[in-house]
């Protein structure tokens, strides 16, 4: 057997996997003495049949078998190359093998490209302080006291922080939007509905807070709203959209003293001072949380950075497709139409190449990374990981996990996205660390 190696691309290549024929011979009589051991031939006891007999019954079988096992034996070979890393097997192309005659196996796969690691131990992190002030504090326990604040009924005009009940609906150029857009009543029609007065939700219609401000108990009113060009929903975007709004009740909302008796027991505090220490040691735990979290996404911006090298073909085109499909359907549920998606197609998958290119990229360097490390997944790894989607899930764990382990190739996806998950926190955990002294959100 001989094994000729040849370029087809970035990070592509051929093999060709040459067979002597005594060597397809030899695999081809093995094959015919396998199928003698369990067939049953009327005439012949179990195994006992000659092999002219077994190559006549059996002669497709034999080929389809002889053809099987002389792939499995080149692309062995091929995986066993010392002059190659091979990421996948793309097609295996063994043509018309016939006993007694030479045979010539072609095998295509993707490649680990050769780059260098980046020296990630000296990777410079920029990260914030720990320390909590009083101010952070005081947010927090305002935050809390919010949570478990009463809501009275009022009769006197919308003041920012008020509790209202509403109802509104959308009219866009004449039409209801609730006609436009069936399955976001949010922005179409409400009956009642409870609004913070002043207070965008990040989602829904925010001017429909605002608009309610100043109002009181009955009355109507009508407020125009206009979306940004880029809003999410296609058929709003850039749009003025008319609300009416008919206000029905006006609760306010009054948050328990800090130091109530009943609010410190419902935070399991005996004092004040000590629902503050509480306090204090949460937010330094999310301070550290946060600047772990800080770290990783800057660490994958670094891996990102580096100079780019040949990637894997299909993996880089099923990573784009898994990515484009996510967008396409997101898209849709938020209301684009078909035709505006058509033509935003080439747009859409050019970008999706772009994430899957990152993907790829960052996924090969952890894979190198966890190679040096001796990095490892181990079965308690995989079965917290498990629990934790199951949860999310909202899905018994102990049946997730059985099913689970009857799927080999989501057990491979869960274990690689495991390993490549240590292995940034690794690279994170072993940089040199830069305190910001201003606070904001980590640079990446």
């Amino acid at each position: 057997m001989n094994v000729e190696i040849k370029e087809a691309g970035d990070a592509r290549k051929v093999a060709l996997v040459t067979f002597e024929s005594d060597e397809v011979t030899s695999q081809e009589s093995q094959v015919c003495k396998q199928f003698g051991r369990m067939a049953n031939i009327p005439g012949f006891r179990k195994g006992k049949a000659p092999e002219q007999v077994i190559r006549k019954k059996y002669s497709k079988e034999l080929k389809e078998e002889l053809n099987r096992k002389v792939s499995t034996t080149a692309y062995e070979a091929v995986l066993e190359h010392k002059d190659i890393r091979v990421y996948s097997i793309l097609k295996v192309d063994a043509g018309d093998i016939e006993p007694n005659s030479p045979a010539t196996v072609e095998v295509t796969v993707d490649v680990e490209p050769e780059f260098d690691l980046p020296a990630y131990e000296e990777f410079e992190y920029t990260i914030h302080s720990t320390e909590v002030q009083k101010e952070d504090v005081k947010k927090e326990l305002d935050g809390l006291r919010d949570q478990r604040a009463s809501f009275e009924e009022v009769d006197r005009e919308v003041t920012e922080g008020d509790y209202v009940k509403c109802s509104y609906e959308g009219m866009l150029d004449g039409s209801p939007v609730s006609e436009i857009l069936p399955d976001k009543p949010m922005y179409g029609k409400q009956s009642n509905t409870w609004e913070e007065a002043g207070q965008a939700k990040g989602m829904g219609v925010d001017g429909i807070a605002e608009g309610i401000v100043g109002m009181k108990k009955d009355e109507k009113k009508e407020v125009e709203i206009t979306f940004e060009e880029d809003f999410e929903l296609a058929p709003l975007a850039g749009k003025k959209v008319i609300y009416s709004i008919e206000i029905h009740e006006v609760r306010e909302k009054k948050a328990p003293a800090a130091d109530d008796e009943d609010f410190l027991k419902g935070m399991k505090a005996e004092s004040l001072d000590e629902l503050k220490e509480k306090i204090e040691a949460d937010l330094k735990v999310r301070k550290e949380r946060e600047n772990v979290d800080g770290k990783r996404g800057q660490a994958t911006q670094k891996i990102l950075e580096l100079p780019d090298f040949p990637l894997p073909q299909q993996a880089v085109e099923d990573e784009s497709q898994t990515i484009f499909q996510r967008t396409v359907q997101r898209a849709a549920q938020q209301g684009a139409k078909q035709e505006e998606m058509e033509s935003k197609r080439d747009e859409l998958w050019k970008e999706s190449q772009v994430q899957g290119q990152a993907r790829v990229k960052i996924s090969l360097v952890l894979d190198r990374i966890a190679e040096l490390e001796k990095m490892d997944v181990t079965n308690e790894d995989l079965a917290q990981a498990a629990t934790r989607e199951a949860m999310m899930m909202r899905v018994d764990p102990q049946t997730y996990v059985k099913e689970l382990s009857q799927d080999r190739a989501r057990i491979n996806r869960l274990r690689q996205d495991i390993l490549h998950d240590k292995t940034l926190e690794l690279v994170a955990s072993k940089g040199k660390e830069k305190v910001c002294d201003i606070e904001g959100e980590h640079s990446h």
